[in-house]
């Protein structure tokens, strides 16, 4: 299993986690956030920040791969709509 894991760098507050089967996802998300652009992340609320990479840990929680990704972000001006399930 690999994890992600998303930190506010001036608190070191988590701001959103989400466990994956594989790890392509997370490293795509480090390659794009690694390339300077602004990244669109969401909270556990899932209100929608943008964000500004600057940097990234990776540890073992057992057999747990963890990327810690740290972030300076601020709330978006658009927030995104969720949709209720029904």
């Amino acid at each position: 299993m690999f994890k992600l894991e998303i930190y506010n760098a001036d608190t070191q507050e988590m701001i959103r986690e989400k466990t994956y089967k594989k790890a392509d996802l997370i490293e795509w998300f480090i390659d794009s956030a690694l390339s300077g652009k602004e990244c669109v992340l969401f909270d556990d609320q899932l209100r929608t920040l943008k964000g500004t990479y600057v940097n990234h840990v990776v540890t073992y929680n057992g057999m747990t791969k963890v990327y810690k990704i740290y972030f300076n972000y601020r709330l978006s001006e658009i927030q995104a709509r969720i949709a209720k399930l029904v």
